[in-house]
């Protein structure tokens, strides 16, 4: 078995499939994978999530779509999208047009092609879609003098509703806004019981501080840490699953929101945090 320092064990991917065999139920699994489905759950609970201003299913519902309803910001999504493609932003209107975070015009004649685009299924492993518009997220201002542009968020690995592992995913220059670690965004762990960085990483190399905006990210804290894991716990019981990677993030006027649950959450995290997910999961306390 592999081991992170400290003879910590770490879980990989044969361990990780067979714990998801076991512990995520299909129906579960099949939720999830419905972002639509998943905010109505997640809502049942009392869990945190960003509303959706309008649902689009056909073409039709797109040739009627109130283009005057839909506000100055807005964010346009896939609903069963994989790895966050598909996904539009508009971060102002310019009277008939809107704009994006470098001011490039957005037409409704780009808007409508991305929304024939999702529900053709271009972004989803089905061969149709639904689209989403659901309000901007902008980042704290904690998060966001930490990162290069983009919306930083927050993995939380859940045992059932006992969150185990975290970290904080800083997007840089090279990862072109997005929190992707494998496309070289931050990965910073952070300490579940202070919500304070520890220690973070660039790729396999530790830094102390963020490459583009310099900003120190050692013992930075992560704002609203109380809510953030509160979210986390309550996904087990909105989905039903008892493994899970819980995506969050912390908007500027609204605090944590769930933007994804993953029934199949990456093992990264394990060289991000130092740690383990075999120690982590069977830490004393467990259920």
């Amino acid at each position: 078995m592999i081991r992170l320092r400290g003879w910590d064990p770490v879980m990989g991917m044969n361990l990780r499939n067979a714990r998801i065999a076991r512990q995520n139920p299909s129906a579960a699994i099949r939720l999830v994978n419905d972002k639509y489905a998943t905010k109505d759950a997640l809502t049942s609970v009392g869990a945190p999530t960003s509303p959706t201003l309008a649902l689009l299913r056909s073409r039709r519902e797109v040739a009627t779509l109130d283009w005057d309803g839909l506000p100055a910001s807005w964010a346009l999504k896939p609903n069963q999208s994989l790895g966050g493609n598909g996904i539009l932003l508009a971060f102002g209107r310019r009277r008939s047009h809107w704009a994006s975070s470098s001011g490039k015009r957005i037409s409704r004649g780009l808007v409508a092609d991305q929304l024939r685009r999702i529900l053709d299924g271009e972004f989803s492993p089905r061969p149709d879609d639904w689209a989403m518009f659901e309000p901007l997220i902008r980042a704290h201002p904690d998060l966001a003098r930490l990162s290069h542009q983009g919306l930083p968020d927050i993995r939380v690995i859940c045992d059932g509703d006992r969150p185990r592992l975290a970290m904080l995913r800083l997007p840089t220059r090279f990862s072109g806004g997005r929190a992707n670690l494998h496309q070289r965004a931050v990965g910073a762990a952070v300490d579940l019981s202070t919500g304070r960085i520890t220690h973070a990483l660039l790729g396999k190399e530790p830094t102390e501080r963020h490459p583009d905006t310099g900003e120190l990210l050692i013992g930075a804290s992560v704002p609203h840490w109380p809510e953030v894991l509160d979210a986390a716990r309550r996904c087990a019981a909105a989905t039903g699953l008892r493994y899970l990677g819980a995506d969050i993030v912390v908007d500027a006027d609204r605090g944590p929101l769930i933007l994804e649950v993953n029934a199949r959450p990456g093992l990264q995290i394990q060289n991000v945090t130092g740690r383990g997910l075999m120690a982590a999961i069977t830490a004393p306390g467990r259920r």
